[in-house]
């Protein structure tokens, strides 16, 4: 599969180090789940994988090219990036909420055309809010608001979408459909999407891979290739946790 993204001896941090030699990469219609403990550097790496925030050393190669050499323009064609957390604007309608991801394709007066407005409703329906146009977009629920901002991803139409931690404080069946929206996006748009989450079974489950950021390597592979070889201990080394195979979690 053609690789849209990929990463050499990536080193993140600020002032110093907190994560060394991240070497990986993402295909084109595939799903990635980047796993690892609290505080190892998951939303530093999609955020430095999205050009957000800078890095330490190595290089980010998008469609073959060094992430530095793109404009942020030419890099929002590429590249769209879900917080964990997105605020929330009173008295704005979800159309209006998910059209500001046609921000680079409006008009002088920042208004989206007749057939930028056709593909937001289209997307809307896509993620399951049809009919929501014209709800404060404050008022969604947790999982509706969670679909909204995927949503806003979408209409930015770009090749790689990044996550951080999109199912974070929903409910199993919420976690379940949202898991699996992006999944359907990976495989039938045939985009990259890589989100962070602290739940293994549905990253084992739903993802073509994962990418495990231990305490003291990083690995990544197939989640068969990963269980096989007993990667999922290298998460919390010295631990008395212990990956449970069957469980698929950990014990």
């Amino acid at each position: 599969m053609e690789r849209v993204l990929e990463t050499n001896n990536l080193c993140l941090g600020y002032n110093k180090d907190i994560y060394r030699e991240i070497s990986a990469f993402a295909s084109r219609g595939e799903i990635i789940a980047v796993v690892g403990p609290n505080g190892i550097g998951k939303s530093t790496l999609l955020k430095s994988l999205s050009g957000i925030q800078s890095f330490r050393s190595g290089e980010i190669l998008v469609d073959g090219k060094q992430i530095s050499s793109y404009s942020h323009s030419r890099l929002a064609e590429k590249i769209s990036f879900v917080p964990s957390q997105s605020p929330r604007a009173r008295n704005l309608s979800l159309f209006d909420m998910v059209a500001t991801g046609c921000y680079n394709r409006t008009n002088w007066l920042g208004q989206v055309g007749p057939q930028e407005r056709e593909f937001v409703i289209g997307t809307l329906e896509r993620v399951g809010l049809s009919g929501f146009e014209n709800r404060d977009s404050s008022r969604l629920s947790d999982g509706e608001f969670q679909r909204a901002t995927i949503a806003r991803a979408l209409v930015q139409e770009s090749k790689i979408i990044f996550l951080d931690e999109p199912t974070a404080f929903l409910d199993i069946e919420n976690k379940l459909t949202i898991t699996k929206l992006l999944s359907d996006i990976a495989h039938e748009e045939s985009r990259s999407v890589i989100f962070s989450t602290h739940d293994l079974q549905l990253a084992i489950r739903h993802c073509d891979r994962i990418w495990i950021m231990g305490r003291e390597s990083f690995s990544h592979g197939t989640p068969e290739e990963l269980i096989e070889k007993g990667a999922f201990d290298t998460m919390f080394k010295d631990s008395p946790l212990k990956f449970d195979r069957n469980l698929y979690t950990f014990v």
